[in-house]
């Protein structure tokens, strides 16, 4: 009875199709890389510091609109009434607190774009990367972040970049 226990279990195991040498093809990439040095991914970047740069300087111009009143309105103290004065205060906080709220907002809906943007950007290079791993015969492909060691013929980042720069023109 043990030796036909044992001998179904030999059949199990032997039926079974394990390939002990069989290698997997794993690649590794550099998604900042492609990031920041893609065609795209430059435009995204150039366009993301324009913005910035473009919303900085109107938020200059109202702030030092902001603080000349500021300053008139100090140095009229002594010459308006109390009830006069602080009428202007309360009346320049006033728009303080919207230039803020308006500036937060502009910050926070530029933010936005750009991440939308990566995010669309990130999207289409997953797509290239999975048909890039189907048709090469590719495993896995890992994050050059996480490694420690690796042999650099693993790295696929410029062949990605190669045709992320061919296939992508712009992002919507």
């Amino acid at each position: 009875m043990n030796f036909l226990k044992y001998f179904f279990i030999i059949i199990i195991l032997f039926s079974f199709n394990v390939k002990a040498n069989e290698t997997s093809k794993i690649r590794y990439i550099n998604i900042d890389f492609i990031l920041k040095n893609s065609i795209v991914g430059k435009k995204i970047n150039k366009i993301a510091i324009e913005n910035r740069d473009k919303v900085f300087k109107e938020n200059k111009k109202i702030e030092d609109k902001l603080e000349k009143q500021k300053k008139d309105i100090l140095s009229k103290q002594n010459v308006l009434s109390k009830e006069e004065f602080e009428q202007k205060v309360v009346s320049h906080q006033k728009e303080v607190q919207e230039y803020q709220s308006k500036k937060n907002k502009e910050i926070k809906d530029m933010n936005n774009n750009n991440i939308n943007s990566t995010k669309n950007f990130i999207k289409k290079i997953d797509e290239i990367l999975l048909k890039y791993a189907s048709e090469n015969k590719i495993d896995l492909v890992l994050k050059k972040e996480i490694l420690i060691v690796s042999n650099s013929n693993m790295d696929i980042t410029n062949n990605i970049l190669e045709i992320v720069n061919k296939k992508i023109k712009k992002i919507d």
